[in-house]
């Protein structure tokens, strides 16, 4: 089974640095094969036989803060799950030039209920436009300062769940 490890908060602002390199040692340590890293977000492919997506996680995890000693959140997606979001295109009806940013949250767990969508954030610079089981499709909008909304802390603090956010250059990228 091919795998995609979303690492959620690496190597952002200067914290939790983890090298690309160790981050490979540590996967492959575990008898993972194939593995490879995308940019220095944690985008980390594998393939492995196991098919316990729930104990892998875990195993991940636990090695993540044995070998970098910090906890770190791990949402695993298999290689034809990021894909079917890509052959979805679930931003295909946003204008090319319209000002948003394009993003997939990776949500650790299904959220039930669902949310009626869209769901916009309180500030309005977060829109939730669409979700499959556990990936929300959100974009990002402009505030007044000129920087745009980040859908990971609008989703992780509404329904109290853990997540990771990739736009969706990233996403596609990932699955090529």
């Amino acid at each position: 089974m091919k795998y995609i490890a979303f690492l959620r908060g690496i190597n952002v602002s200067g914290q939790k640095i983890i090298k690309m390199e160790n981050l490979r040692e540590m996967f492959s340590s575990f008898g993972l094969k194939n593995v490879t890293t995308y940019i220095q977000s944690g985008n980390v492919l594998f393939e492995t036989a196991k098919t316990n997506a729930q104990t892998l996680t875990k195993k991940i995890e636990s090695g993540l803060q044995k070998a970098f000693g910090y906890d770190v959140t791990v949402i695993l997606r298999t290689v034809d799950e990021v894909a079917e979001i890509v052959k979805l295109n679930p931003f295909k009806n946003i204008q090319p030039d319209a000002d948003v940013g394009l993003y997939v949250t990776f949500i650790a767990e299904e959220l039930n209920p669902k949310p009626k969508l869209p769901l916009f954030s309180k500030q309005k610079d977060v829109e939730i436009i669409g979700m499959n089981n556990c990936d929300a499709f959100c974009l990002a909008l402009p505030v007044k300062n000129g920087r745009y909304g980040f859908p990971n802390v609008f989703i992780e603090k509404e329904f109290r769940v853990l997540a990771t956010t990739r736009n969706w250059t990233t996403v596609r990228k990932v699955v090529e």
